[in-house]
């Protein structure tokens, strides 16, 4: 029989807790008995822990826990892993988001497929719709399963696994103390707070080679809320939830031969493709990475002063599909390193194209950048 937990991480947003847990209360369960944790940070307010205690729950048993000292977001989220020496798994869930009527289930198939993978690392039930180091539209390749990985841990709704987690844990307070700069953690990342505990996680994943289960479509979405880390309200990383609850999913059985990102959102196992050693190649679609790690092989789609063996396109989608196809064209270009070459500028039409790329905008790209241009210069005659 399973033994879950949902762990429910609250402060001081009323509204959005009590908007997650009603979510939750709404979710299917197929009548699982299951504990639902509010667990809540010493905000010097009663306010959140009266609305948690007077909110119904009808699947098990709730329990309420707050602290009587202030502990922070990184040692709130990572003392709830301690509930994994009673759980098998937990959902853990902040109070900015809510949940698809069909999480529990994906939760439960993926949790007993996933549980003795050493290489997993956790779960997520949130889908990216956005690479958050560069905040340009994200798609990942379908493919025949219902799952894809990547080295990129996830707090917009999680599940740990008991084994999975603890080995994370041993490893944090291994490396608390370290910086999490370095040249294969994204910027983006090692730049978030000291509160952060996810560039830990992240890092984690990165350096000892570990991927999370990342579903094709999202069983979460995220309202940032403003809080601690959103001083205003946004929808930039709402993304569509899947609401069909009773469905039998399909999960890769082997990373392997299935469809994996790094921490950067850019796609792994091109260099195959490439007749390239996977070690030698830099896979830059997205920018981000400027080849800190000194690769001899480059694929990005910045002029660099290189020499080109190779040239694709940038029509497809996924990106690097106009790899995987081989998409002739002069916008995604292989260098090597190792052999200098001059190299020209983008021009304005080429970063036009890649902003019609990523926003699907429909019109002619070159009649909308026109447009632009004119415009400009009649503001610059007047």
């Amino acid at each position: 029989m399973s033994n879950y937990a949902l762990v429910v991480i609250g402060y001081n947003r009323i509204p959005g807790m009590l908007r997650l847990l009603e979510s939750i209360e709404h979710a299917e369960y197929e009548n699982d008995q299951v504990t639902l944790i509010v667990s809540l940070d010493n905000c010097g307010d009663s306010g959140p822990e009266e609305a948690a205690k007077s909110f119904r729950w009808s699947h098990g048993e709730k329990i309420v826990r707050t602290f009587p000292e202030r502990q922070g977001l990184r040692k709130h989220i990572l003392s709830c892993g301690d509930y994994l020496k009673e759980y098998d798994a937990i959902a853990v869930l902040e109070d900015d988001l809510v949940v698809s009527p069909a999480f529990y289930d994906y939760m439960k198939q993926s949790v007993e497929f996933y549980k003795d993978h050493k290489e997993i690392a956790g779960i997520s039930l949130y889908s990216h719709k956005l690479n958050v180091n560069r905040n340009l539209p994200f798609v990942p390749q379908p493919d025949a399963y219902d799952n894809f990985f990547m080295q990129f841990a996830q707090s917009w709704g999680q599940v740990w696994m008991k084994e999975q987690w603890f080995a994370f844990k041993d490893w944090y307070e291994k490396h608390v103390d370290e910086p999490v700069e370095a040249e294969n953690v994204p910027e983006f990342v090692s730049s978030w707070p000291k509160t952060s505990w996810l560039k830990y996680h992240i890092k984690y994943c990165i350096s000892e080679n570990k991927y999370f289960v990342y579903p094709y479509h999202s069983l979460t979405t995220c309202y940032s809320d403003a809080g601690e880390h959103c001083k205003e309200a946004n929808t930039i990383y709402q993304v569509p939830m899947i609401r069909k609850t009773g469905m039998k999913y399909r999960f890769c059985e082997d990373i392997k031969n299935g469809v994996c990102y790094d921490a950067f959102f850019e796609r792994q196992g091109l260099g195959e493709v490439l007749n390239l050693q996977e070690a030698e190649l830099c896979v830059d679609f997205y920018g981000t990475k400027g080849n800190r790690e000194n690769r001899r092989f480059w694929i990005t789609r910045e002029k660099l002063p290189y020499k080109i063996i190779a040239s694709y396109d940038f029509c497809m989608r996924p990106q690097e599909c106009n790899v995987l196809e081989h998409i002739s064209g002069d916008c995604i270009h292989l260098y090597d390193t190792k052999n200098s070459s001059t190299s020209e500028k983008k021009t304005i039409r080429e970063n036009f194209r890649t902003i019609t790329y990523y926003y699907n905008i429909t019109a002619r790209w070159r009649e909308v950048l026109d447009y632009f241009v004119i415009r400009m210069k009649d503001r610059v005659k007047k």
